[in-house]
């Protein structure tokens, strides 16, 4: 338990934290000892969505900040206590906190991410690392997505491979075989984030469970033309995104031309989005690859995984758990390598996938 750490983190759908216990050795060898989901309440969650449109004030911004920290400790001490772990043989926590913009392309880049660090050390007795973006994106990157690195240390022998990463928002990483750098690794657009909120908004339900709502849809191709039409989808790499780009209030700038739309026929369309990026990632910047080994909560959407599968061939697409690592918890494992990744103070980016000038020593360290 020497080589012991904990990886936290709270994606754009914002219905739980992910906190994984995994060893990792000097070979990035991972076991993973232990997962959990730990739920976030409806008001804190209905804050978070609040400030990510920005209508909060200042001092609401100060105390979500605190009440995150908390729930991100509480999330930590549920793991550790659940499964009996000795929290003084835990090295550090790995804490990615809670995304609310981010915008590495302004006259000013900027990226926030929240959760007091300083709470979870304090309440924890761990040492606990956080903030992992800005360094990237002071040193010139897009500070995302940050996986990359990991995801070549743990899967770099997979060459011609790509890890795609389905969270909120989707991302590859195109794998180089013998290599300290992927060879290339990007933001492809909307995963979950647009299927989640619509479901929200429709079925009353956090998401579409396996996609069957979406299955029983129609594609609408003039408003699936419409949406492949945003920018970011023809913007060369290096290059990231998040829901300030891709939100219910972008969508439905579209949807007032199509007012007689059913709503279960967006779903399927937004599927479709989903998948019609990702085929053309993988299209225009890693033609050669032969595999598409996929993580994240849209592996769960049986739906959108049998249109991917379809639309990608002959590219073989599997799942991380054939790799050791269940796809649910890879990006919150990730975090727990970038953490002894910086207590060892080893660079953490894949700056020449992020755009940063070199490579970066992540995040600040918040000593127990």
């Amino acid at each position: 338990m020497n080589n012991a750490y904990i990886g936290l983190i709270s994606g754009t759908s914002t219905d739980a934290i992910d906190a994984v216990a995994t060893t990792i050795d000097d070979q990035n060898n991972i076991h993973q000892i232990a997962s959990l989901a730990y739920p976030i309440e409806e008001s804190l969650r209905t804050e978070i969505f609040s400030i990510q449109v920005g209508s909060t004030s200042l001092n609401q911004f100060g105390e979500l900040d605190t009440r995150l920290g908390e729930t991100f400790a509480d999330a930590a001490l549920a793991l550790i206590e659940a499964n009996k772990l000795e929290a003084n043989s835990i090295q550090a926590i790995g804490s990615h906190g809670q995304t609310i913009k981010h915008d590495p392309n302004c006259s000013n880049p900027y990226t926030i991410q929240i959760g007091n660090p300083s709470i979870i050390a304090e309440r924890t007795n761990i040492t606990t690392i956080a903030d992992f973006r800005r360094r990237d994106i002071a040193a010139g990157g897009q500070g995302a997505p940050l996986v990359l690195a990991f995801h070549q240390a743990w899967l770099g022998k997979q060459d011609n491979s790509a890890v795609l990463n389905m969270g909120g928002i989707a991302n590859i990483t195109v794998l180089a075989n013998q290599s300290s750098q992927p060879r290339l690794g990007f933001d492809t657009g909307p995963a979950n984030t647009l299927l989640d909120a619509w479901s929200r908004n429709h079925l009353n339900k956090a998401f579409d469970e396996k996609g069957q709502w979406a299955e029983g849809g129609e594609i609408n191709q003039q408003l699936l033309d419409s949406l492949l039409k945003h920018p970011y989808f023809r913007k060369v790499p290096p290059k990231s995104t998040d829901i300030g780009q891709f939100n219910l209030s972008w969508l439905e700038k579209f949807l007032r031309l199509f007012p007689d739309i059913n709503p279960q026929d967006v779903a399927a369309t937004l599927v479709e989005l989903t998948v019609s990026s990702i085929k053309n990632a993988l299209s225009t910047w890693a033609p050669n690859t032969i595999q598409v080994i996929a993580c994240g909560g849209g592996c769960s959407n049986e739906f959108l995984m049998g249109k991917l599968a379809k639309r990608i061939y002959p590219i073989r697409l599997t799942t991380t758990s054939e790799y050791g690592i269940d796809a649910d918890w890879v990006e919150a494992t990730a975090f727990a390598w970038l953490a002894k990744q910086t207590l060892l103070k080893n660079p953490g980016n894949a700056h020449h996938s992020t755009g940063a000038k070199h490579p970066c020593i992540l995040g600040g360290v918040y000593y127990k």
